[in-house]
């Protein structure tokens, strides 16, 4: 039965357990007869031997989604799972095929690790890091002779693809059944094998959940997410010195300068030029923002907007007879109606550059809807990624859409030509001019260390402060790697420096005005001063961490300091966004040679590390005894 109304009825579909709906994000889409496309008109769509009218589905999506009932059948279509243009007989072959493969790579991973495809799942290591069986792992691993390179790797991953799915939309009565939890781990275990280039990456839980919820059969719920995989599997690509989501971020840059050069200007001056704010909308397309009612309709709507008729010949190379391209070459209107109307535009004007997919116009949107605030409130990155998290919730995904479509429009008026996109690469325009300076650029900072303390041994704000703001021009010398540290040190140090100018006298000793919050019970507060001092601290113990991996680690290159420093100290305690947007950074670490070359200036650069490390880490201590004292050391980023 097809509705009018309500939203209550759509969110039956997708029951949220009772003790998690005052949290859960508000549902805003509703299904509208005339405008969702209904069971009835998508079994209309059809012609008697199964031929798809593909150009008349796309407009009722675009107009108001699909209705729940239908939706997995309509994915596999718009995700390129079919052809359109096939008969009912011929996709039934294609289902079978498909699925008879799928059981072939789970019998084949299943007997190297027999928890697959069993109803449980694994959470705990099953190898250690050199490669050897974990004991007490209740038989997961099957295979105790030696493993190559490739089996090890995934064995390693499959307890993190775990965790991950205990974390995936728990607010919901479907993952409640560990079954069911136990068919998207499965899945995700399965994909990790097959895919031997990029494997698993954070984040595709969110992407895949939906399928599985959608699709019964755990074969074509592993297809559909396989298929949406190739249009999103470049972003969870990472290597030594980039990760893929950077080259929609630069095209995301590329577009707010052109629309809107005085934001642009502003984000770049917060050291926001690289948008590494923006990597959890764009590698999981805005699930953490959305309801999943919500972000199911996006999805289709987007997917319908950008569907192109010669998907699935692209995904199926094997395929022969295909008459998709021959038809795209003459692209004449009946040809053209069976495109997406965002990708229509784009062949229209020649730009086909998955980097600048409607995904990316969405984000744009985004930081114009936020436009004012973000110039009027944000004086660092931590303040950007603070506004931006209002939207979880509050923003209406139809809306947001329509929005993407304009600008998408304005910007082609504005580039009249492809996008053309910079390569991204490590950071090292700072060392294009050497300035010979007296001593290390750790001078000050030890001069400064010297004052912290009073004659009583009380921690001082001010020069406490002063040796935190001393360190920002080493921080600078790692370029775009470090933005994200600059930007949390100097934020909270200009977050206590104006509580303490506010009265100098009561607030000269450090802890008095977190013990102030304390007694008023407003420390948990995101823009408390304890947070502020909690969370500077945590920075400065990265900074600690990274200075003594350049001494005692002399073979490591930059990025592997900065990475085992990160995972030593502040990973424990950030959240999937602040996480993602640190493997990204770490990516452009600098030289480390010509890094050490540029802060060393006249003095000796090894002796001033270690002098600062052994001498500041003492006060770092003391924060974090403080800290535990009164309840507030052991805060978790949102």
């Amino acid at each position: 039965m097809f509705f009018n109304t309500a939203t209550e009825e759509l969110d039956s579909y997708y029951p949220i357990r009772p003790e998690c709906q005052a949290d859960a994000p508000m549902t805003r889409f509703k299904a509208r007869v005339g405008k969702t496309l209904s069971p009835r008109r998508w079994n209309a769509a059809f012609t008697q031997d199964g031929h798809l009218d593909i150009a008349g589905v796309l407009r009722r999506i675009q107009r108001g989604g699909i209705h729940p009932t239908i939706k997995g059948a309509v994915w596999e279509f718009l995700l390129g799972c079919f052809d359109p243009n096939s008969t009912t007989d011929e996709r039934n072959e294609v289902r079978e095929r498909r699925r008879e493969q799928y059981a072939a790579w789970k019998a084949l991973c299943q007997n190297m690790v027999p928890a697959v495809g069993s109803g449980k799942f694994i959470t705990t290591p099953i190898v250690t890091d050199d490669g050897h069986p974990v004991e007490d792992n209740n038989g997961a691993v099957s295979n105790g002779g030696p493993m190559d390179q490739r089996e090890f790797q995934w064995k390693l991953v499959l307890s993190q693809i775990g965790l991950d799915v205990v974390r995936t939309d728990r607010t919901l009565v479907y993952y409640e059944d560990e079954a069911n939890q136990a068919k998207l781990w499965d899945i995700l275990a399965v994909y990790a094998w097959v895919d031997k280039d990029i494997g698993y990456v954070q984040g595709m839980n969110d992407i895949c959940s939906p399928m599985v919820i959608l699709l019964e059969h755990e074969a074509d719920a592993f297809w559909c997410f396989e298929r949406a995989m190739r249009r999103l599997r470049e972003n969870f690509r990472c290597t030594t010195s980039s990760m893929g989501v950077q080259s929609q971020l630069g095209t995301l840059s590329q577009i707010i300068k052109a629309i809107d050069p005085k934001l642009h200007q502003h984000l770049e001056e917060l050291d926001g030029g690289e948008y590494l704010f923006a990597i959890r909308m764009l590698m999981v397309l805005f699930r953490r923002e959305f309801s999943l009612v919500d972000a199911m309709y996006l999805w289709e709507v987007m997917w319908a907007m950008e569907y192109n008729p010669n998907t699935y010949a692209l995904y199926e190379e094997s395929r022969e007879g295909s008459t998709s391209n021959g038809e795209a070459n003459k692209m004449n209107n009946k040809l053209l109606k069976q495109y997406g109307k965002f990708e229509r535009k784009n062949v229209q004007t020649g730009v086909a550059d998955q980097r600048s997919a409607l995904a990316v116009f969405l984000v744009a949107s985004v930081l114009e809807k936020k436009n004012k605030q973000l110039l009027r409130e944000a004086q660092g990155m931590d303040d950007v990624v603070q506004i931006l998290g209002e939207i979880t919730g509050n923003l209406d995904a139809k809306k947001a859409l329509k929005e993407a479509l304009k600008i998408h429009k304005k910007y082609l008026s504005k580039a009249k030509k492809p996008i053309q996109l910079p390569q991204i690469q490590p950071s090292q325009s700072i060392f294009s001019v050497k300035h010979e300076m007296e001593g290390t650029i750790f001078a000050p900072a030890l001069e400064g260390m010297k004052h912290v303390k009073s004659e009583d041994g009380v921690m001082l704000t001010k020069p406490f402060l002063d040796v935190c703001k001393l360190i920002i021009p080493v921080i600078e010398k790692f370029g775009a790697a470090m933005a994200l540290v600059k930007s949390d040190i100097g934020g909270n140090v200009t977050r206590l420096e104006t509580k303490y100018l506010s009265n100098p006298t009561k607030y000269d000793h450090l802890y008095s005005m977190v013990q102030e919050e304390v007694d008023a019970k407003t420390a948990k507060g995101s823009s408390s001063c304890t947070n502020g001092l909690l969370w500077l601290t945590r920075a400065m113990d990265f900074l600690v961490e990274l200075f003594r991996n350049l001494l005692q680690h002399q073979d490591w290159a930059m990025s592997q300091a900065c990475t085992d420093s990160y995972t030593k100290t502040l990973k424990q305690w950030h959240g999937w966004l602040a996480s993602s947007s640190f493997t990204v950074a770490m990516k452009l670490a600098p030289d480390r040679k010509k890094f050490l070359d540029v802060v060393a200036g006249s003095g000796d650069i090894n002796s001033d590390i270690e002098k600062f490390c052994s001498s500041f880490s003492p006060f770092l201590e003391e924060n974090h005894k403080f800290l535990a004292s009164v309840g507030m050391d052991a805060l978790k980023a949102s």
